[in-house]
């Protein structure tokens, strides 16, 4: 079954600690929006984090000391590169770099993770429908590498996001209303 993967996006440590109280119990794996700003509490949950950041590489081992199982960065370099084995490596593509230009790294990661809305370091934005496209062409062209799905998933897209081949779909804003009617007896 596809990974659903409720995403945080915290303002604060106490924002961060409201928010994965707020999920479900039967939710293992979280997913932790990091911008330039530090904000960290430990969770009873395994999490990813999603390096949004302008230097990765700075803060990328600081992230795996805490014990995030995933690393999600926007470029690649030797430090990124060489933790891999110790945590899984995703490579972010943002909805404008064309993705030709992200080929010849799919060997060095563990899977690709594809922002789906154009703006990035919000929740609630809308899903941009060129995302299908995308994860046809990615799927086609590397069959067996994972691919997340990042921004604007909900009830209402969640299923096509699936049958175009995403296998992770990340979910901020929606995701109570996407585990309600999942979860719906």
């Amino acid at each position: 079954m596809n990974d659903i993967i409720p995403a945080i996006l915290a303002t604060s440590i106490s924002d961060l600690d409201h928010k994965i109280s707020e999920i479900p119990e039967k939710i293992r794996l979280v997913h932790i929006d990091v911008l330039e700003k530090d904000i960290w509490a430990d969770t009873h949950k395994d999490f990813e984090a999603h390096l949004m950041v302008l230097n990765p590489e700075e803060i990328v081992e600081c992230w795996v000391k805490r014990g995030a199982k995933k690393i999600i960065v926007h470029k690649l370099n030797d430090v990124i590169k060489g933790l891999k084995g110790m945590v899984e490596i995703g490579l972010g593509v943002e909805l404008n770099v064309p993705l030709e230009e992200m080929f010849s790294f799919v060997p060095e990661v563990d899977f690709i993770h594809l922002m789906s809305i154009a703006e990035m370091g919000g929740q609630g934005r809308p899903l941009d429908e060129v995302i299908f496209d995308r994860i046809r062409k990615l799927k086609e062209k590397f069959p067996q590498v994972p691919i997340s799905v990042d921004g604007g998933i909900n009830v209402t897209n969640y299923q096509a996001l699936r049958d175009a081949g995403a296998n992770r779909l990340i979910v901020g804003s929606g995701f109570k209303d996407l585990w309600k009617s999942l979860t719906k007896s």
